[in-house]
């Protein structure tokens, strides 16, 4: 059994602590500001108050939920991590760079190389099957919003209307849930193989193999960081007008690329107690999965106006012009 699986199946029998990345307080941190810091040509409805809090609350779930049972667990714990070697690869199987679009042809691949997707962490897919789930559930919406303004009868308004009220619920819960594997992604011990402690490989700094991953990502962000700490330090909008396993790639190649300065910093002493150092690179991670989060979430609402949605199958764009009448096909 992979040792972080291994790790998380002790922590069930409450014997030790397992990896959540950042903590409930770095989580909330992340999904709050996000959604706080979102630009003013999406929806109304995600930029209240309450959906801040929401996508925060929401945040920690996935960790929440750890112990459900061996088969929930079995299958949901390696999707908060990906094992990137150093030549970033994935245990010497695809590159990082370059995955394949399917968790089964990522398997398959990995298996060739002598591992599978549970041991070596399937992160990348977590973050893409989210931002696809949001995008579809806002091109919902969005054919909500247009079969109101454009439906013949008063009975169909008020159908739409409802169903535009349970969308938006479901909007919420998808985006809050989903906002802790891009959380996780800003972790860099959540995108490499030296996730606790460097490990039996070349380690010619001398770096720890001490069990830090858990102290550096969760007690010392609670003891140390707060909400304005890491809003003033969020990257402005990036649109890389790229598919999002491009994007998510790039955003784990960047995770990835701070795990040696890490270790450096954790050497130094940095993270036993606040210095200005270890504060100031928690501090930046944070920032850049909140800032991550943000700009994946105007990506889905983008590509949402692009999609068909009900069976048949109707364009939203058609809807949203008025060329189609939608209902028929969203009741089916």
């Amino acid at each position: 059994m992979h040792i972080r699986l291994l790790l998380s199946s002790v922590c069930i029998l409450g014997l030790v602590s397992a990896a959540h990345a950042w903590g409930p307080d770095g989580h909330r941190m992340i999904g709050t500001l996000a959604v706080k810091a979102l630009p003013a040509d999406l929806p109304a409805f995600l930029r209240t108050p309450k959906a801040a809090a929401e996508a925060g609350y929401l945040g920690p779930e996935a960790d929440r939920v750890r112990g459900a049972g061996e088969e929930f667990d079995g299958e949901h714990s390696p999707a908060h991590f990906v094992d990137v070697s150093d030549d970033f690869t994935i245990l010497g199987g695809p590159p990082l760079k370059d995955l394949p679009p399917t968790r089964e042809q990522y398997d398959t691949l990995l298996r060739a190389a002598g591992s599978n997707q549970y041991n070596a962490g399937y992160l990348p897919y977590s973050i893409v099957d989210g931002f696809q789930l949001l995008a579809k559930d806002l091109a919902y919406w969005r054919v909500d919003v247009a079969g109101a303004k454009f439906a013949k009868t008063a009975k169909a308004r008020a159908w739409y209307a409802h169903d535009r009220i349970m969308r938006e619920r479901i909007v919420l819960h998808d985006l809050g849930v989903w906002s802790h594997y891009v959380a996780d992604g800003s972790m860099p011990l959540h995108a490499t193989l030296h996730f606790s402690g460097w490990g039996e490989f070349p380690n010619p700094e001398g770096f720890t193999q001490a069990k830090i991953h858990v102290p550096v990502e969760n007690q010392y962000v609670h003891d140390n960081i707060a909400d304005l700490d890491v809003a003033a330090l969020m990257p402005a909008p990036r649109d890389c007008a790229c598919a999002i396993a491009v994007r998510t790639a790039d955003y784990l190649l960047a995770d990835q690329a701070e795990v040696v300065p890490l270790y450096r910093l954790e050497k130094a002493g940095a993270f036993t107690k606040p210095t200005p150092e270890g504060k100031a690179f928690m501090t930046k991670r944070l920032a850049a999965g909140a800032a991550e989060l943000r700009d994946m979430i105007v990506d889905a609402w983008r590509l949402s106006a692009t999609m068909s949605v009900g069976y048949p199958g109707m364009k939203v764009s058609d809807i949203e012009a008025g060329k189609a009448d939608p209902l028929e096909s969203l009741r089916y």
